[in-house]
Parts: structure tokens; C-alpha cells; sequence
């Protein structure tokens, strides 16, 4: 009975292992797709001809980006009135980073490294470092799915799949049942704590739950005695994704002329796609769905992919190289600091 049962339970777990290997190698396939009908010599001398000075723009425009997010959580930190530090939550952010681009879909690792970081460099406990990673993550997510509703608003005329009636309001539906739970989450919280509270389960985890959905519950409602702070945190959110397709314009303008509301839609269809927990940092993925949408707006295999990849290494390498260099300071200035302690 018990062989029987087990292997009952398996079933689910192993469709879905056979659903995301299906999924990756459709990805990888797409990517293998490109790759072997481009031209790398091409590819190389597109990345070259992108001018330093526009490189240097996109450079600066991801350290605005890396500081406007970093800036939001401080700011976070004192709605909720909690001590907190600029400096050191850019280290925390980073050492997010680094574990975001070792975790498939970018968003799962990323938020426990900043858990365990916030509990160690600033003593916050854990259900206060859970809140926040909480608070902060519904409230970018929301502004994403946002962004997404509009870009499948703004590509609904342009790739053939979406121009299916049926199939725009399957994706609009679900966007928008997304944002209604993160919305729920935010500002619905004493309604969600009372539903799990009233929850019939029992257990180290459950008690740990429901102990922590009654702080997160006050930590919003600190936030909610200033309405302006959610405002604020949301187009916050909104300025910070905005910055990305700004990015892509700048880039894609050196080889053609695309619609800047088009390109809008290409970031955040892509960044999308990378959410999905395919492969670490959303790898092969962002890259994939970028490259094959860019050419749908005359672009050539080479352009495309030059692109994707130029934006890629400014997004998400640089921000990778930027966040170690973070670290390594970081932990120089620490081992000074603790050497003159000693010293003395």
C-alpha cells in the first residue's frame, strides 16, 4: 500500500520534471536555432561597432538602476522604522546578485542570501528580513506585471500569436490575477492574516507562519499610516523597470529604428521569460526570446543577437562583476577595520 501511495505522489513531480525539460530544451533549441544560422564574425563586429560613448551611457544608466534599487530598500527600511544603512545594504544587494544569477529564474536564491544577510549585517530578525524581501519583491513584481500588461497591449499587432483575441485575454486574465494577489498581499493584509490564522494546521512550520504573517501584518500597516510611501515605492518600481527598455532603445537605434513602445514590450516579454526557472540567471532564455523577437523588426540574426547580447553583459554581467567588486571591498574594509581593532 505504502509503494502504491508513494509512487501515487511521485506522478505530479515527475510530470512536472518532464514539463521544464520539455521547456528547456524547446529554449535551448530556439537559442541552438539562432546560433548556428548567424555569423559569429558578424556578431563580433557589431558588438565593436556599438560607439564607447553609448556604451559608457549604458554603463552609467545601470549603476542609476543598481542605486535607485538599492535607494528603495533604504528607503523601505525607515517606513518600517527600522535602523538600516545605505552602504551596507548595497552589500546586501549584491551578495542577492550573486545568488540570483546562480538561480534558475533569477528570483528565488537572491531573496534568501538577502534574508540571511540582513539578519547578519544589520540583526534584523528573521521575521523583519522576511517582511521586507516580502514587501520589496511584491511591490517590483507588481510594477513588472504591469509593464507586461501594457507590453502585451503594445505587441498584440505585431507577433502573430497574440493577435488572437482568445489568447490576449487568457494572458491579460492571468497578468492581472497576478497583480490583484500581490495588491491583496500589500494592502489586504489584516484580511489575509485572519484567513491564516483561522488555517486548521498544526506544526513547527505552520506556528512559524502564522507568527510571521502577524508581523507582516504590522510591518504594512506601518507603511499604510504613510498612503504617499506606497505611491512612492510604486513608481519607484516603475522608474526602475523603465530604465531597461531606455537602455535597449539606446542600443537598438545604432542599427535601425524601432518603436520605442515596441522595445518597451521586448524588455519585459523577455525579462518574463527569464523569471521562468528554466536555468541559472535566466540564461539562454532572456537571450532567446530578445534575440528572436528583435527580429521580427528587420534586424538581421547578427544584430539581434549582438544586441541581446551587449544588453545581457550590461544588465546582468556587469551588475554581476559590479556586485563582487562590492564584496571584495566590503570585506577589505571589514578585515581593516578589525586588524586597528585589534591593534589597539
Amino acid at each position: 500500500m505504502k509503494t502504491e501511495a508513494s509512487s501515487k505522489d511521485q506522478r505530479p513531480t515527475l510530470r512536472l520534471l518532464s514539463l521544464k525539460n520539455i521547456l528547456i530544451i524547446l529554449v535551448l533549441g530556439v537559442f541552438a536555432y539562432i546560433l548556428l544560422n548567424t555569423d559569429f564574425k558578424r556578431i563580433w563586429f557589431h558588438i565593436r561597432e556599438v560607439p564607447l560613448p553609448v556604451l559608457s551611457l549604458l554603463f552609467f544608466l545601470q549603476l542609476v538602476t543598481q542605486f535607485s534599487l538599492n535607494f528603495q530598500w533604504y528607503r523601505l527600511c525607515k517606513a518600517m522604522k527600522m535602523k538600516t544603512s545605505f552602504s551596507r545594504l548595497l552589500v546586501i544587494n549584491a551578495y542577492g546578485m550573486i545568488a540570483d544569477a546562480m538561480t534558475p529564474g533569477e528570483k528565488v536564491g537572491g531573496e534568501v542570501a538577502r534574508v540571511v544577510q540582513l539578519k547578519g549585517m544589520l540583526k534584523y530578525s528573521t521575521y523583519q528580513s522576511t517582511s521586507l524581501v516580502t514587501i520589496q519583491k511584491s511591490i517590483s513584481l507588481t510594477a513588472l506585471i504591469l509593464l507586461c500588461m501594457a507590453a502585451v497591449v503594445t505587441l498584440s499587432g505585431e507577433i502573430a500569436f497574440l493577435r488572437s483575441p482568445a489568447i490576449r485575454v487568457v494572458l491579460m486574465i492571468a497578468l492581472l490575477s497576478l497583480a490583484i494577489f500581490f495588491l491583496f498581499l500589500l494592502f489586504f493584509t489584516g484580511k489575509a492574516n485572519g484567513l491564516v490564522q483561522k488555517l486548521p494546521c498544526s506544526g513547527k512550520a505552520a506556528s512559524w507562519f502564522k507568527s510571521w504573517m502577524q508581523s507582516f501584518t504590522r510591518d504594512t500597516k506601518e507603511i499604510g499610516k504613510r498612503p504617499r510611501q506606497w505611491i512612492f515605492q510604486l513608481l519607484l518600481s516603475l522608474g526602475i523597470w523603465g530604465l531597461f527598455p531606455l537602455k535597449l532603445f539606446i542600443l537598438v537605434s545604432q542599427n535601425a529604428k524601432v518603436n520605442l513602445l515596441v522595445l518597451f514590450a521586448i524588455t519585459f516579454v523577455s525579462y518574463f521569460a527569464a523569471m521562468i526557472p528554466l536555468l541559472p540567471g535566466g540564461l539562454g532564455t532572456f537571450e532567446g526570446t530578445m534575440s528572436g523577437t528583435l527580429l521580427l523588426y528587420g534586424l538581421t540574426p547578427e544584430q539581434s543577437l549582438a544586441v541581446s547580447l551587449v544588453f545581457r553583459f550590461v544588465t546582468f554581467w556587469f551588475v554581476v562583476l559590479f556586485s563582487a567588486a562590492i564584496i571584495i571591498v566590503w570585506k577589505i574594509f571589514q578585515i581593516r577595520r578589525k586588524n586597528r581593532c585589534e591593534g589597539q
